[in-house]
């Protein structure tokens, strides 16, 4: 009788049934253990503040802010902040793309519209890396200028500007209009804004990233009022 289990291929089909269905409620379990251990509230803060630059980072930071006294300079800026799907149905898949992607510095007009992103590189990693090719491909799709460097290499403090705003550094200046034209130019410019947002917000709604402010589309009051205000500024 033992001898016509150990060559019945029922019998071990039967064990390797179970030792497989074993494995899986134990990889189930596994993951829900850890599911839960990641919710429970932390017995002990294991914690500690740390500063946001490196020295480099705080040393550029400095000398871009000397460089451009008229733009904003920021830290640690995730691509989430300042990139988003152009359409609804891809929003998950560029969230689940961008989200552990950052740049160490950018620099944005005053109304926070970023003109280039800038990397200060803490080893010699070569630029064929995966994620820094994704951040290179999205920078340039987002028509976003991208420069990195290495510690302390940057351009000098006559140089920087340039170099950190490229063709955008040099702004002709706008021709004077009158408070009527910027009116009729803003209103204009809101009606086709306010038009074009209604169409791809009507399909972003139905996105659950509506709600992420990292990732949300703005509205189009909010879109006509920076814009009206931008324009005042010009005349």
């Amino acid at each position: 009788m033992g001898d016509k289990m150990v060559s019945d291929p029922i019998f071990w089909g039967m064990v390797l049934l179970a030792l497989a269905g074993g494995f899986s409620l134990g990889k189930i379990w596994q993951r829900q253990a850890a599911k839960l251990a990641r919710r429970r509230w932390p017995a002990r803060w294991n914690l500690n503040a740390r500063p946001l630059f490196s020295v480099h980072e705080r040393a550029l930071y400095r000398e871009l802010r000397a460089a451009l006294p008229n733009h904003m300079v920021l830290a640690k800026v995730s691509l989430l902040r300042f990139c988003q799907s152009a359409d609804a149905g891809d929003a998950r898949a560029w969230y689940e793309r961008l989200q552990p992607l950052h740049v160490s510095l950018t620099v944005c007009t005053n109304n926070g519209l970023v003109i280039s992103a800038i990397d200060v590189e803490q080893s010699s990693s070569k630029a064929g890396n995966r994620s820094q090719k994704l951040k290179e491909a999205v920078l340039e799709g987002c028509r976003i200028r991208y420069v990195r460097c290495m510690p302390g290499q940057w351009p000098q403090a006559h140089l920087l500007a340039a170099w950190a705003l490229g063709s955008t550094g040099h702004t002709p200046d706008a021709p004077h209009l009158t408070p009527e034209q910027v009116h009729d130019v803003g209103d204009q410019l809101a009606r086709k804004l306010k038009q074009r947002r209604a169409e791809r917000a009507e399909r972003w709604a139905e996105s659950s990233f509506a709600q992420d402010s990292f990732f949300a589309f703005d509205s189009a009051d909010q879109t006509a009022a920076v814009t009206n205000k931008a324009l005042t500024r010009r005349t």
